[in-house]
């Protein structure tokens, strides 16, 4: 494609990408390297869906479970955020009183399980967001995994499907977009895409990766 005519969009996520500004962006002092346009989208779809609960994987730094844990206490529900990675939390997460973390292989049954314990059987909406290791392998793990604890009516993020052309980071392999495809089309039915949450500001960290479950 001609550069003049690639989206105005799509210019600016990757100048957002290449120039590496996500990685210098913080929530209450918290690094959380997220595109505001989605952190944006994230408040709206807990307000708009009644979001009680949180599962988040890829806690990093941590600033996007507090974020997620504000965005339940702003909305005054009883909820929780279970946030989980391989390595420990920072203090920002370990000391809030709504986040709960594990520390696990998020593509794991076993912590799979132990999410699914934390959650009551008689809950209000959730909203799961999956962050952890792009590889499309393991991104393919979590959804086999983790997808079956969605109710109807949850909702599902998969995140930086933007990378491996997509249209950022063209080196980097098949990740959450090739994954997000394949589970997709062995999973008919499962997952109903948003496209019109996913393209209401243009540009996305996660193109093909906005769902609520069928």
């Amino acid at each position: 494609m001609n550069p003049s005519q690639v989206p105005a969009a799509e210019h600016y996520l990757r100048w957002f990408y290449d120039t590496g500004v996500w990685k210098r962006m913080h929530y209450r002092g918290v690094r959380i390297l997220k595109l505001p346009s989605d952190l944006w989208n994230y408040q709206e779809i807990f307000a708009e869906q009644r979001i009680e609960w949180v599962v988040e994987t890829g806690t990093r730094h941590g600033g996007s479970a507090l974020y997620f844990a504000d965005l339940l206490r702003a909305n005054r529900t009883a909820g929780r955020v279970i946030s989980v990675d391989v390595d420990a939390g920072s203090n920002a997460v370990r000391s809030d009183e709504r986040i709960d973390f594990l520390i696990g292989d998020s593509g794991s049954r076993e912590i799979a399980q132990r999410v699914a314990g934390m959650l009551p059987q008689t809950r209000g909406a959730l909203f799961m967001i999956l962050d952890a290791d792009h590889t499309k392998a393991h991104v393919l793990r979590e959804l086999d995994v983790l997808v079956p604890l969605l109710r109807r009516g949850d909702y599902l993020v998969v995140e930086d499907s933007c990378v491996n052309g997509h249209p950022v980071r063209p080196d980097f392999g098949p990740g959450p977009f090739e994954a997000i495809v394949e589970f997709v089309a062995s999973h008919p039915g499962v997952l109903e895409p948003d496209a019109a949450r996913e393209a209401k500001f243009g540009a996305t960290f996660s193109p093909r990766g906005y769902f609520r479950k069928s």
